[in-house]
């Protein structure tokens, strides 16, 4: 009965809604859910449910499949509009149920986020499962992708329906085997096709075995990790294909299946994977070759999904990309396409987006293909700015814009063709002011449409002006190409040690590689950049200004550990001879005695320095957010007559670590915001003389460039026994970055 009158009062909820024209999203969910949490095991279905999740493409498909089944003629429930937690979910439910439970349809076709699928379908029926892909995203909510992927694969040991997976993608294909008995597992894969490596071109997690912990061999890789896979010791990636696409024809846009050519709508390779999926479910499901032939040639990519417009007559390319993969997926596109085009990237940090965006610095921003320009907008638009201008865009063709309608109007000044990239709570706005732009300028010519953007400095001094938190950097900036004195600097270099870039790259850190380059090939110094893994020839630390190491996933510390301890003197001898070591996160707990597990096991660290680091053993409970320290920057390389031998600074970063560190004997600085080295800590990270260890993400010298100089200053000073002045760069995003986000996290304190 309790049941009956949560659902009535639900439906009139729903009409007084669309009497405001209101939608609701997962409004009538979230009631309903908090009033029974077991709400889902009242409702009757009796037709068959299908699910789809994924990091990418999971709307797309989802909305295909439904699309197709109803061009079959069928009667579709499905959650279109992407509300795809369990409230989302429940809504979709609840307004198409009967007071009694009842759910009248041919087909329930829901997407589901991939934290939900145990939440949800605990007690819901369900007879299909379609997964098409894992990658990094919104580390700060979801965890590390492993930690998702055994969540998953606890749920589908009982889960005996049909189970759909991406054979490509060997974080997806490794759920094969969660349940053995389960008899009902398909798998699909997409042939090689043109544009597919031999390298990977970004970050990926499938990189070893999850069985042995072999590294896996791949023949090629469509994009990121996904692409043709085997463990050459285990033959994990050898299953059987239920479907297999072939002969993909990007630029006709077309493939085919089973000797058939389908045509589709977009021309992106994740597109065909997402396509092959559903062609998969349409398989089992017995529907014709005609009617998914008309349906892959009809369906529309909207929403923002591949979305194709006009705007003032200009044409218009979005798309939604909230993670690395997305984001180079989007710009693969952009550079396939040898027209003059220009790129407006927008950027928030809001809750549902993830307040980490570390992950920018996964995108592969070089070699952009015929871009003349670039806005930057939303909440992060100076973040995404510096990113662009580190990977080598002219700084000169960057334009940001926290305000959008300021970032469309300025976009528009031009009549090239356009591209616009927009995460998660971006995509609507930018679509939003994308055609409010072109009802308002109907009329008028494209190239007198004006922008009301302040120049930035004056945006600067506006900060400063108002607010008490100081800052030593200097609002001068210099043309750096037209510097004489870097000539000067060309037989100066600093050598690099990046050590394991395929396994500690987990939030960005390779970011701080770029900005290190960046910042001193800009003076006219050579930066040389070695890269240290497993299996290559041991360095030695000794022959280095500096060493980086980045952060990691629990599984890849594990093993590279073992490796890293061989280098155990060799490393103290380093650090005793003055090399300079930067370390964040995994690689700060490695140089200390141990970093203790959730299940007790102990990781034997470097004992370079004496702290050491015990996991929480609640896994859900981390230190999570943005972080504001301050810090001295000093040490013994420094003229103790220079101005710049003791700089007070504040130190901005992401912080997102379980383990929590103790025995800090000299702590990189006092934090001001977040948590620091244990919950609640009032201080963070390691600093003595030439090391700095740190839990500071972001990466952590991208907005800070005080920091990063006092690195490369003292490396300089102590390789050539100078006292070295660093020649002042163009930092206006750098500081406009810095008061943005100081002014944010210091007053929220």
């Amino acid at each position: 009965m309790k049941n009956f009158f949560i659902i009535l009062a639900m439906k009139i909820l729903n009409l007084i809604l669309k009497i405001c024209h209101k939608n609701g999203g997962n409004f009538l969910g979230k009631i309903a859910f908090d009033l029974n949490p077991e709400i889902f095991k009242y409702f009757k279905v009796n037709c068959p449910v299908i699910a789809v999740s994924a990091t990418n493409g999971k709307t797309m498909t989802n909305n295909c499949i439904g699309y197709t089944l109803k061009t079959a003629g069928n009667k579709v429930v499905s959650n279109v509009e992407g509300n795809n937690m369990e409230t989302g979910i429940l809504s979709t439910i609840l307004k198409n149920c009967t007071l009694t439970g009842k759910i009248k349809a041919d087909y329930l076709v829901f997407e589901v986020d991939e934290s939900y699928i145990p939440v949800v379908f605990k007690d819901f029926r369900l007879d299909t499962l379609v997964i098409l892909n894992f990658f990094r995203d919104q580390l700060d909510r979801n965890g590390e992708v492993e930690s998702l992927i055994l969540r998953i694969n606890e749920f589908l040991k009982t889960y005996n329906g049909n189970l759909i997976l991406n054979n490509d993608d060997p974080n997806v294909a490794r759920l094969g085997h969660a349940n053995a008995d389960n008899s009902n597992v398909y798998y699909f894969s997409v042939d090689k096709y043109k544009f597919a490596t031999e390298q990977i071109k970004e970050a990926g997690e499938g990189k070893f075995c999850p069985f042995c912990k072999t590294r896996l061999e791949y023949e090629y890789y469509q994009y990121s990790h996904v692409g043709k896979f085997k463990c050459p010791n285990c033959n994990f990636g050898d299953n059987e294909i239920y479907k297999l696409a072939t002969n993909v024809d990007l630029k006709n846009r077309c493939f085919d299946i089973d000797g058939n050519t389908y045509k589709i709508n977009g021309n992106s390779i994740y597109l065909i994977y997402n396509y092959t999926a559903v062609y998969s479910v349409c398989s089992l499901y017995d529907i014709s070759n005609d009617i998914v032939k008309k349906s892959f040639s009809t369906f529309a990519l909207n929403n923002g999904r591949l979305e194709e417009i006009k705007i003032h007559g200009v044409p218009t390319i979005i798309n939604l990309a909230k993670n690395p993969t997305g984001s180079n997926v989007s710009l693969r596109i952009l550079n396939e396409d040898d027209s003059e085009k220009e790129l407006l990237f927008v950027l928030n940090d809001n809750i549902a987006d993830g307040f980490d965006v570390s992950w920018i610095w996964d995108i592969n921003f070089n070699n952009l293909n015929n871009v003349s320009r670039i806005i930057t907008s939303g909440t992060r638009a100076y973040d995404i700015a510096i990113r662009i201008k580190t990977s080598g865009f002219p700084a000169e063709k960057i334009e940001p814009y926290l305000n959008l309608e300021d970032a469309v109007n300025a976009f528009y000044k031009t009549d090239v063709k356009k591209y616009v990239i927009a995460n998660y709570t971006s995509l609507q706005p930018t679509r939003h002011e994308l055609k409010k732009f072109n009802e308002t300028n109907k009329n008028n010519n494209v190239n007198d449409v004006e922008t009301s953007n302040i120049s930035k400095k004056e945006e600067i001094k506006a900060n400063v002006e108002n607010t008490e938190i100081d800052t030593k950097e200097s609002l001068q900036s210099i043309d750096n190409t037209d510097n004489s004195e870097n000539q000067d600097n060309k037989d100066k270099s600093i050598k690099i040690l990046y050590l394991y870039p395929d396994m500690l790259e987990l939030y960005g850190d390779y970011g701080n590689i770029q900005v290190l380059k960046y910042r001193i090939e800009s003076r006219g110094y050579k930066s040389i950049i070695d890269r240290y893994s497993i299996g290559d020839t041991a360095p030695n630390f000794n022959d280095y200004d500096i060493v980086f190491a980045g952060g990691g996933a629990d599984n890849e510390q594990s093993i590279l550990a073992e490796d890293l301890v061989k280098y155990k003197d060799n490393i103290k001898e380093a650090v005793n001879n003055g090399v300079f070591f930067l370390l964040i996160c995994g690689a700060y707990q490695l140089f200390g005695k141990y970093y203790k597990g959730v299940e007790g096991n102990i990781i034997p660290g470097l004992e370079v320095f004496d702290y050491y680091t015990v996991a929480n053993p609640d896994r859900k409970k981390r230190c999570i957010g943005n972080i504001v320290i301050e810090t001295n920057l000093k040490n013994s390389n420094n003229d103790t007559d220079s101005s710049d031998s003791n700089i007070k600074t504040k130190v901005i970063g992401f912080e997102n670590h379980g383990g929590q560190t103790f025995d800090i004997s000299n702590s990189f600085g006092n934090v001001l915001f977040g948590n620091g080295n244990k919950f609640g800590d009032s201080e963070e990270g390691f600093f003595e003389n030439n090391v700095i260890a740190t839990y500071l993400h972001g990466p952590l010298l991208s907005k800070n460039p005080e920091l990063c100089d006092f690195i490369i200053k003292y490396c300089l000073n102590r390789k050539y026994n100078e006292n070295i002045e660093l020649v002042p760069l163009n930092d206006e995003f750098e500081n406009l970055c810095r008061e943005q986000l100081l002014n944010r996290f210091l007053w929220k304190k």
